[in-house]
């Protein structure tokens, strides 16, 4: 008997060992980290202020306009939504109106993660004639430095292009609307990550912010 239990449990070690091979060594190291208890999430309020590309005055420093800065107040969730709104909303043209801002959010580290979202404008200058939408595209790369404190930095692309809102005829039940070209910028991402605006300064190169926000309590 106790030679069949030593023979079984030789057989269920093989087992184990072949499943842990066949496994690759995976485990914790390529577990995603939850967003369920990442420090991020929760409603904060907070500052954003531009930063200008060296040699540029704050005067000039969003395409000839003074460097920016802005209140908001973002929400994020356990599920992963991003959801904010700013002091632009408040404003007019071109900076604002704007729509609510709707994104996701992934942890990238137990304190750190990345944020997209989008917002829509009105074109600026206003549309000759039809309707349209612009709108902003962007990006956070960010931590949380404490349980009441995040900070990072915006990567804020421009949509300038108008987006056409026009109507189609639907004929068939299989028929669906498709989205013009102009709005691909909504939903694709955007390029590499900029933290000094002064390595890129050609057309279409994100506006850099830096922020600090505090939690909302309760």
């Amino acid at each position: 008997m106790t030679k069949n239990l030593m023979k079984t449990t030789g057989v269920l070690a093989a087992i184990l060992l072949t499943a842990v091979l066949a496994g690759g060594g995976r485990g914790d190291a390529q577990t995603p980290i939850s967003t369920a208890t990442h420090p991020a999430v929760g409603s904060w309020f907070g500052q954003a202020i531009q930063v200008c590309p060296a040699g540029v005055a704050p005067s000039a420093c969003a395409s000839g306009h003074p460097a920016a800065t802005l209140l908001m107040t973002p929400t994020l969730t356990t599920d992963g939504l991003f959801v904010a709104d700013d002091s632009w909303t408040l404003l007019v043209a071109p900076f604002g109106p704007h729509a609510t801002a709707h994104g996701s959010w992934v942890p990238t580290s137990p304190t750190g993660f990345i944020a997209d979202y989008v917002f829509m404008t009105r074109p600026y200058p206003p549309v000759a004639s039809g309707v349209g939408v612009t709108g902003v595209r962007a990006r956070w790369v960010a931590r949380a430095v404490d349980d009441d404190t995040l900070k990072g930095w915006v990567n804020a692309y421009i949509i300038s292009d108008p987006v056409p809102v026009k109507w189609s005829p639907l004929v068939t039940e299989d028929e669906y609307p498709v989205l013009p070209e102009e709005a691909r910028a909504f939903y694709t991402a955007p390029g590499e990550f900029i933290k000094d605006p002064s390595l890129c300064r050609t057309e279409g190169c994100p506006q850099v912010f830096k922020f600090t926000l505090k939690r909302i309590r309760q």
